[in-house]
């Protein structure tokens, strides 16, 4: 926060205290400023949220209530931290800050991506929130972050749809592999899994007895991923030529 705004926010707080005594607007803001500091997001947290309580005018001053965002996310609680930041757009849909609250929205979902064999819901959310944040917030200075976080999930996504379809093949559930690997192929072209989702739906096809289908994949396999084309030819000998 530039030095300037906060001089004003000071001013303003200071007109806020009251004759109650003890209570020290300036003082208590400064104190959660150095705790910002020191990490101690607790303790920031407290006085930021004792500024709202003391300083009504102050309950949703966007500077505030971005701190409180901020202290839960440097806590590494990620639910709550969303909700705040949530709070602060519904508020403050336009203010300069705007970009930085739904980048830091995505984050929170990011946080929370545990491994491949885990709900990739997180995943999703992080993908649709960066996007929201390309679309509202165009030349905010997030676009390559966004992009990068976007590329990152559809690939964790992909690893995902690859994870369940090898459970499905080592079930001998064929079509259910498939069905699996095709979607992969469909909604994650050039993923880190394209080359086993490709091999196993090729599998998964000569299992079922379905040659052509197994032909094109190996075809696919051997032309993009050159350190697989003894296996995809060695798999393709076994295909009768039409």
């Amino acid at each position: 926060m530039k030095k300037n705004l906060l001089i004003a926010l000071l001013f303003v707080l200071a007109g806020c205290a009251s004759s109650e005594g003890p209570y020290d607007a300036v003082r208590t803001f400064s104190d959660a400023e150095q705790s910002m500091r020191s990490e101690d997001y607790e303790r920031a947290r407290k006085d930021y949220q004792r500024i709202q309580e003391k300083s009504p005018d102050k309950s949703y001053d966007a500077f505030i209530m971005l701190r409180i965002a901020d202290t839960y996310y440097g806590e590494e609680k990620y639910s709550e931290a969303l909700v705040e930041y949530q709070n602060f757009l519904n508020y403050h849909p336009v203010h300069k800050d705007a970009a930085y609250v739904q980048y830091q929205i995505a984050m929170c979902s990011y946080k929370e991506l545990e491994t491949i064999d885990r709900d990739p819901t997180p995943a999703h959310t992080v993908i649709r929130e960066m996007k929201k944040l390309l679309e509202k917030y165009p030349r905010s200075g997030y676009e390559d972050q966004a992009q990068q976080y976007i590329a990152i999930c559809s690939d964790w996504i992909a690893q995902y749809e690859f994870y369940v379809a090898h459970f499905y093949y080592k079930a001998g559930s064929y079509k259910a592999t498939i069905g699996r690997c095709e979607k992969l192929l469909k909604d994650y072209p050039g993923s880190s899994a394209e080359k086993d989702a490709l091999y196993y739906a090729a599998l998964s096809y000569l299992e079922r007895g379905e040659r052509e289908q197994a032909r094109s994949k190996l075809e696919t396999l051997e032309q993009k991923y050159p350190a697989m084309k003894r296996t995809a030819e060695a798999l393709l000998r076994k295909i009768p030529t039409p």
